[in-house]
């Protein structure tokens, strides 16, 4: 009982007790009315704690979400899957063209050699060129390694794609180099080239329009120039500085997005087309000898002869001339796998054979 005060409720001064919880004085009757009003406080306190286990409960629930998890593994497992079994396809097919390429050339040489022999005509030049189609055939063999396991990092399952290291990527040009992109009108008919880069055993000399090989074992000394080439139709000429017999130097066109990437250029990459030694012309990774059907003839390009690269962006074709002869070869070529702009390759693989590029 505490000392006489009024109650907080009637404001009466008789009976008076005090909460200990909110410190207010209450008279007799209105003490159980405070008390009455606690205990449903309590019990709202209660009800709402039992509301919020039932939804906590609703709301974590495991096997719901086991079973997600289950159902995303079994996803999952079927998309790799399928996957896997579409690119054992694409290896499949990629194994066999590859080996029909390689058994068509093989058989085309072995035609060659059985009608030279039946013959009974040919000579030591001839028997250079087999060797080094032979060569070039086991080489072609012993590094297809072109065909690659792509990962895809970026995807939540790590699916693997096989494709060619070809791929169709999409051709940036960065914006330091459009400068060198030759926008080419019929009044600008010859470019204006130098060297830029050579990737093996070579050296570019004199103001960089004269590229030497300096190999001493057959290694290829693969040559880029500096333009691009996007529109139009521009020419280049070269001259035979000296070429060893039988002539073995190749010249064309390789997609310039693919010359910034040493390790993917090559006379027979899937982005290059062009001529050779051998009589053989390339054309995105497919060989033909058949000098018949083809029309040309290296072996009639010589030291000091002067030959006309062009390229024709917009025929989507590059041409060779050999002034000496008066002889025009042409080859197509697929923008789907050599998109524009193009830059010139020239492959030299004979110790001292150089070329040079005639300024305007």
């Amino acid at each position: 009982m505490s000392e006489s005060k009024q109650c907080t409720t009637c404001h009466k001064n008789f009976g008076i007790l005090t909460c200990n919880g909110c410190r207010q004085a209450f008279c007799g009757k209105h003490v159980l009315e405070h008390r009455q009003y606690l205990t449903n406080q309590l019990e709202d306190i209660m009800q709402n704690h039992d509301l919020l286990l039932e939804e906590l409960q609703h709301t974590i629930n495991e096997q719901v979400l086991l079973e997600k998890i289950n159902q995303w593994e079994k996803t999952s497992l079927t998309k790799i899957q399928i996957i896997a079994e579409n690119n054992r396809i694409e290896l499949r097919r990629l194994i066999e063209d590859s080996n029909r390429q390689l058994s068509k050339a093989c058989s085309d040489i072995a035609s060659d050699l059985r009608c030279s022999r039946h013959a009974d005509d040919f000579c030591e030049t001839d028997l250079t060129r087999w060797i080094q189609q032979l060569d070039r055939l086991k080489h072609e063999l012993t590094t297809r390694s072109s065909i690659q396991i792509i990962d895809n990092e970026q995807s939540a399952i790590h699916a693997i794609k096989i494709q060619r290291s070809d791929l169709k990527n999409q051709m940036i040009v960065p914006y330091e180099r459009l400068s060198l992109i030759r926008d080419l009108s019929p009044i600008n008919r010859f470019a204006r080239e130098r060297f830029a880069k050579v990737i093996g055993p070579g050296k570019i000399l004199d103001n960089d329009l004269v590229v030497k090989c300096t190999s001493t074992n057959l290694d290829y000394a693969f040559v880029l120039g500096e333009q691009m080439y996007l529109h139009g139709k521009q020419t280049i000429r070269f001259r035979i500085g000296q070429a060893k017999t039988p002539y073995n130097i190749f010249l064309g066109c390789i997609a310039s997005h693919i010359a910034e990437n040493d390790t993917k250029i090559h006379y027979y990459s899937p982005f290059t087309v062009g001529w050779f030694g051998c009589n053989e012309i390339y054309q995105h990774g497919t060989v033909n000898y058949n000098s018949k059907a083809h029309g040309y003839r290296s072996d009639e390009i010589l030291s000091n002869d002067v030959l006309q690269l062009t390229m024709d962006c917009d025929r989507k074709q590059i041409e060779l001339f050999q002034e000496r002869t008066n002889k025009h070869h042409c080859l197509s070529v697929n923008t789907d796998k050599t998109p524009l702009p193009w830059r010139f390759l020239l492959v030299l693989n004979r110790q001292n054979d150089y070329i040079r590029i005639l300024s305007l």
